[in-house]
């Protein structure tokens, strides 16, 4: 009997279950598939909103800014204990340049990546590897110079070439793991660098490893900062990576490609979840548990579906969403505006219970954090993970209250 199950394996599952074990709880996870980490940029950005101006129903103001301090300060911990530790501050935004040749402002980074502030008044050269496909540090540089950087681009060997095929940056990582040595790498850079004051490189120095970012900095003696490249992301690679590893150490069990669906206790007629059932590749697999914490996410990850009939429900209890009768009420106007839908899923009480429209649980011992709640367009609010990390705070909070 587990006293927490948890559905959903993206950041706001993954550090809900690391939440929980590290309270003593017997947890597991089960997820039909990976979350988003290995498309995202592996930072962590709050939004730029006052929380005291949001709607009541937004997930942040539900969940509480007294939660902000603790979870930031458990995943910083989370972090730095698995050896990729994070800098920033929740009142301080980092401006740090992206792949795509602009500037994300973020909340919290990866060292490697924070040491990319763009409004760092110093010169900075962006490497550019041939043969690397998803990375243009031209377009980089551009981006930097229009936020007013001083950036240039600087041609840099490796030690032997790609092969005939495309290279992705989990090729390039495992190569820094495994066959390029820092000093070898760094003999064949210096030529190139001298007068450098910083130096600017995709994002793929080691995937199992953590090393080779603070290894060519020593020995190049120039500071140095990673660039998130186009998917598949090694910073969100990371950051997955280091949750699973934290939650494993906490004795979390992971029951991965499995989907689920809940288990419903008819005879408490206040409403109660037995737990889930994982359809696993040997049948049905009953998860018992105690309380239940939906981390399922959006429409994307099928968090939620919308049937034919205009009907939408979240996935793991049937649980059904507000929504117009009439689709064409889910989409905006214009394709590059505002989306309706964006805002869709689960409407929750304080404790991240969901609710009906009378603000009664559906179940009193079901709990839900991230991308599966509704009340935020959270890509154009630019806070999907301060959602994921504080609702996910909140959420375990309660069930293990």
């Amino acid at each position: 009997m587990n006293d927490v199950v948890i559905v959903g394996a993206g950041l706001a599952g993954l550090f809900a279950a690391n939440l929980a074990a590290r309270r003593g709880a017997t947890v597991t996870l089960v997820a039909r598939g990976r979350g988003g980490l290995s498309l995202a940029h592996g930072c962590i950005s709050l939004g730029e909103s006052d929380w005291d101006s949001l709607p009541s129903q937004h997930p942040l103001r539900l969940a509480g800014k007294d939660r902000l301090a603790s979870a930031l300060a458990a995943f910083l911990e989370i972090t730095s204990s698995q050896g990729i530790p994070y800098s920033g501050q929740a009142d301080l935004t980092l401006h740090l340049p992206t792949a795509a040749g602009s500037v994300q402002s973020v909340h919290l980074a990866p060292i490697t990546l924070a040491a990319g502030e763009v409004e760092v008044p110093v010169d900075t050269l962006i490497a550019n590897f041939d043969g690397f496909r998803d990375f243009s540090a031209s377009l980089v540089a551009d981006g930097m110079r229009r936020h007013g950087a001083r950036a240039t681009v600087v041609d840099l060997p490796i030690p032997d070439a790609p092969g005939s095929r495309d290279w992705y940056s989990t090729d390039w990582a495992m190569r820094f793991d495994d066959r390029w040595p820092a000093a070898e790498v760094a003999r064949r850079w210096a030529p190139l660098l001298k007068g450098a004051n910083r130096l600017g490189l995709p994002a793929i120095l080691g995937l199992r490893k953590t090393t080779a970012a603070s290894e060519l900095q020593d020995l190049l003696a120039l500071p140095l900062f990673e660039i998130p490249t186009l998917p598949p992301s090694l910073p969100g690679l990371r950051l997955e990576r280091l949750l699973r590893r934290a939650a494993l150490a906490s004795g979390c069990r992971i029951l991965e490609g499995s989907a689920a669906i809940g288990r419903i206790d008819g005879r408490h007629a206040a409403g109660r979840a037995l737990g889930v059932v994982a359809a696993t590749p040997a049948g049905p697999r009953p998860v018992d548990a105690g309380q239940v914490v939906l981390a399922t996410g959006g429409a994307l990850h099928r968090g939620w579906q919308a049937e034919r009939s205009g009907r939408i429900h979240e996935s793991v209890f049937d649980i059904p969403l507000p929504a117009a009768s009439e689709r064409d009420a889910w989409v905006g106007p214009s394709a590059l505006g505002p989306q309706p839908y964006a805002a869709f899923g689960l409407s929750v009480n304080t404790s991240m219970q969901p609710c009906d429209a009378s603000g009664r649980p559906y179940f009193d011992n079901v709990f839900a954090c991230g991308g599966v709640l509704a009340g935020a367009d959270r890509s154009r609010e630019r806070n999907r993970q301060g959602i994921d990390l504080v609702t996910a705070s909140a959420a375990v909070e309660a069930a293990l209250a």
